[in-house]
């Protein structure tokens, strides 16, 4: 006979319930981004020789552009390329997946660039010499 450290009648305790865990997203593909740097139709100046570039919902449901990148082209809204117009590269991919929201760009950081305004005797002078150059 077998004596047992615990009796085999006490309750026994399952494990806790867990929390679904977050879904892993991949990192944006190449053609991902090779698509958003061809067919993008949005691009707002940042400042600095930089240009955000996106796709507009329009331009998300061309079967040209979804069908090459199969089912990944969900993921197309979520994509923004930064481009430096000065290097003429990439500057930055922004990201906003869920679950890589922590990579988003809220707002542009101020660019300190000089700033000129004309007086109003340039652009007299401006006017004057138009049609001479």
């Amino acid at each position: 006979m077998s004596v047992y450290a615990y009796s085999s009648r006490r309750p026994r305790k399952g494990r806790p319930p867990s929390t679904p865990a977050a879904p892993i997203v991949q990192a944006a593909s190449g053609a991902l981004i090779n698509a958003v740097l061809a067919y993008a139709d949005i691009q707002i100046d940042m400042g600095g020789g930089k240009i955000m570039l996106r796709m507009s919902e329009e331009r998300l449901t061309d079967p040209v552009i979804r069908k090459p990148l199969g089912r990944e082209a969900g993921r197309l809204s979520d994509i923004s390329v930064i481009w430096d117009e000065r290097e003429d590269q990439i500057f930055r991919i922004i990201d906003s997946a869920p679950g890589r929201s922590h990579l988003a760009v809220v707002e542009a950081p101020p660019i300190d660039e000089p700033t000129f305004e004309l007086t109003p005797a340039a652009l007299a002078y401006l006017e004057a010499h138009r049609d001479a150059g």
